[in-house]
């Protein structure tokens, strides 16, 4: 039976823009009541105007990436909103440069947002979706969180935390009613993109086709209701992880002639 998203509250990280945006705007046309959550507050409240102001959409204006801050803003969310129905891990920052270029520093930046902070979205959550014995909790990955690729050593990393820490999670919730999924889009036409950080010979651009924030976005909308656990978005990630599991070898060179210059 397909879970109802009318009246659900749904927590969403990075909500300012790109897939966060596109997500936020499509849980409300469900019905559902959105706590949009990223560091621009003014880009919030605009949204909230936009989509007809709480409770439909509520500003949560905080960096995923400050623990402390965190801790502080989602004790207020359960103190003043409660606990969500539906959370929606999607935070993140990028960082194109390869392995030998990539500094701790901006190992660590990617982490803290991408790993630390989905961390710090949803553990604080789960004993109050364990009490009642429901929810959705659903990470937003990449297909290259399941197959690393040039110059992305730092993002791809931290996406394929993401799939080792659900499969552990799975398990310890188990007979809680609280379902997990993750998303796993291709390149996706987003100001995360466009902005992120370039350190070095960048990687070859030879993308097949992209996808919109929007077409993310209706994919997690999807995997609220049906409960999957897994969604790879594009036939070309599709096939990609299927030439690595059949021949990682071969995968290698063709990434290394498509994408190393």
């Amino acid at each position: 039976m397909a879970y109802d998203l009318h009246g659900r509250n749904v927590l969403v990280t990075g909500a300012s823009e790109g897939i966060g945006l596109a997500t936020a705007k499509r849980f409300v046309e469900a019905g559902a009541n959105v706590w949009a959550l990223a560091r621009s507050r003014e880009r919030l409240e605009a949204l909230s105007a936009e989509l007809g102001g709480p409770p439909m959409l509520v500003p949560v204006a905080a960096d995923v990436s400050d623990g402390p801050a965190m801790a502080e803003v989602t004790g207020q969310v359960l103190s003043e909103l409660g606990v969500p129905d539906i959370i929606v891990a999607n935070a993140g920052i990028s960082l194109d440069a390869r392995f030998e270029h990539t500094t701790d520093e901006d190992l660590e930046n990617v982490y803290q947002v991408n790993v630390f902070g989905l961390v710090r979205s949803i553990r604080p959550f789960l004993p109050g979706m364990k009490s009642r014995g429901s929810g959705r909790i659903i990470l937003v990955s990449s297909v290259i969180g399941k197959r690393g690729i040039p110059n992305y050593t730092a993002y791809s990393g931290s996406k394929f935390a993401l799939h080792g820490m659900l499969d552990a999670l799975r398990p310890e919730l188990d007979g809680s009613g609280i379902k997990a999924g993750i998303v796993c889009p291709s390149s996706t036409e987003s100001e995360l993109r466009h902005r992120m950080k370039r350190i070095g010979p960048r990687q070859s651009d030879t993308r097949i086709r992209s996808h919109s924030a929007e077409s993310v976005a209706d994919a997690i909308v999807k995997m609220a209701r049906t409960g999957k656990r897994e969604m790879v978005l594009s036939s070309e990630g599709k096939l990609m992880n299927w030439i690595n599991r059949i021949a990682p070898g071969i995968m290698d060179r063709i990434l290394a002639r498509a994408l190393v210059k």
